[in-house]
């Protein structure tokens, strides 16, 4: 008896085209294939009864549209956390900030509301999108978020980003960043609607989390109950500071590092043998978040054509057995 080959492992490319995502899969042993799924002024009215203005030295006109200066954003305005809304933009501005109830369908949640400092606060305009600013209210944003679903984010369906004051708004002294999340109708993260607020989500069993799925080279993933048949399941998530066009280069090392958080979740040992246990699946976030900050890979197990009808978590070797010959 010796072991079977290794099961190959398959990198999955995702990437967002407008309304399209393309998916792609590639092993050692299949040719990369590619699926392409279409899934100005404030008017302000003021009433001035039935009179008419006239000027004291005569029948002068005063032309109040002309002269009557346009209004600025409201000084030290700031949105809440815990507000929910159906619409998000990397810049708030007041007048399109509309609140719905978190009870109700939304999209977005604020989760936390951070404040710049230092020479961030200093500067005369507010951080552009790719400055390091940005970058570090991101990973504030990161760790509250974390902290407000009850576990780690990126092991569910579930989108965040930042939002700055609008020009206007921080010339008028405003320094905060707004944390926002929403949930994601798929792993490769479309924001959808919900109807109850994200504040504990993955602290329990949560429809949001990756679990099983079915997974072939050019078929779109379809979500599984562990109890029913299924060839993939997810492990977890690493952290990377590769360029995302390095990561999607199906790297040997990206698979070993699969590899070793499906020893952990399956409880196997982390050596040699785990290629010949199962095989490896990767994704990672489209490219516009991973240049805001979502730099986590994430990871399954793939058993290509056969078949589980129960997780492996914790089910060591048993339920993880080496394949042989």
């Amino acid at each position: 008896m010796r072991p079977l080959g290794p099961l190959p492992p398959v990198g999955l490319r995702a990437h967002a085209d407008g309304f399209r995502q393309r998916w792609r899969y590639q092993s050692h042993s299949y040719p990369v294939q590619v699926m392409t799924n279409m899934t100005g002024r404030i008017r302000t009215a003021v009433v001035l009864g039935a009179t008419t203005l006239l000027a004291l030295a005569g029948c002068a006109r005063v032309d109040l549209a002309d002269q009557w200066p346009a209004m600025a954003e409201p000084a030290g305005w700031e949105p809440k956390a815990g507000i929910c809304t159906n619409s998000f933009a990397q810049t708030t501005y007041r007048n399109a900030y509309k609140p719905v109830e978190c009870a109700g369908s939304h999209t977005y949640e604020t989760v936390y509301i951070g404040q710049f400092t230092g020479d961030a606060a200093a500067s005369p305009k507010p951080p552009a999108a790719g400055s390091t600013t940005l970058g570090a209210a991101w990973a504030e944003c990161d760790a509250k978020t974390t902290e407000f679903v009850g576990a780690q984010w990126r092991e569910a369906r579930i989108w965040i980003s930042v939002s700055v004051p609008s020009t206007g708004n921080w010339e008028g002294g405003a320094r905060w960043f707004r944390c926002e999340a929403a949930a994601a109708d798929t792993e490769y993260v479309s924001q959808t609607a919900w109807t109850k607020s994200l504040k504990g989500e993955l602290a329990g069993a949560s429809t949001l989390r990756f679990g099983c799925s079915q997974r072939d080279d050019e078929v779109k993933p379809v979500d599984k109950a562990c109890t029913e048949p299924h060839n993939a399941e997810f492990v977890g998530v690493f952290n990377t500071t590769e360029p995302w066009e390095e990561i999607h280069k199906n790297l040997p090392s990206v698979h070993q590092k699969c590899r070793s958080l499906i020893a952990a979740y399956a409880g196997v040992p982390d050596d040699g043998n785990v290629k010949y246990r199962a095989g490896t699946w990767y994704w990672t976030a489209t490219k516009a978040a991973w240049e805001e900050g979502d730099r986590g890979v994430r990871c399954l197990l793939w058993m290509g054509k056969k078949t589980l009808t129960s997780s492996v978590k914790g089910g060591g070797t048993k339920a993880l057995p080496i394949n042989y010959a």
